[in-house]
Order: structure tokens, then C-alpha cells, then sequence
């Protein structure tokens, strides 16, 4: 009888044991999968934050001749006065 018990017990815990296995084996993957998706998340916040700079350097070249051409068309409209 004690026998019977005793190998029963193992058999529930190794039971156990392959489902922890399992859970962690499948945790690893779900982990490795958001370790792949956050790099590349990663990459391409640098990528924008990239294109964001070229952007604002572009609108403040363009506000510059904005200005300059206001400017211009100041000093030629009091000259022609």
C-alpha cells in the first residue's frame, strides 16, 4: 500500500514538475518574442527621432527665407514710397 502511494505521489509530481516546464518554456518564448519586438520598437523611435530632426532643421530653413523674403519686400516697398 505504501508503495502504491509513493508512486503516486511521484507521478503527481513530476506531473507538476512538466507543467512548470512547460509554463517556463513557453514564458522564455513569450519573453525572447518581446525582447525581438522591443528592438526593433527601439529602432524605429531612432529612425523617427532621425527623421524629426531633418524635419525641423527644413522648417527653420524655410522660416528663414520666409523672413528674408518679408524683409526684402519691407525694404523694397519703402524704397519705391
Amino acid at each position: 500500500m505504501d508503495n502504491m502511494v509513493c508512486v503516486e505521489k511521484h507521478r503527481s509530481i513530476e506531473q507538476r514538475l512538466n507543467t512548470q516546464d512547460k509554463r517556463l518554456n513557453n514564458h522564455s518564448e513569450r519573453i525572447d518574442k518581446l525582447e525581438q519586438h522591443q528592438s526593433r520598437t527601439e529602432t524605429k523611435i531612432e529612425n523617427l527621432c532621425e527623421q524629426i530632426k531633418s524635419l525641423v532643421t527644413t522648417i527653420k530653413w524655410a522660416m528663414g527665407l520666409t523672413i528674408t523674403t518679408l524683409l526684402g519686400f519691407f525694404v523694397w516697398y519703402i524704397q519705391n514710397m
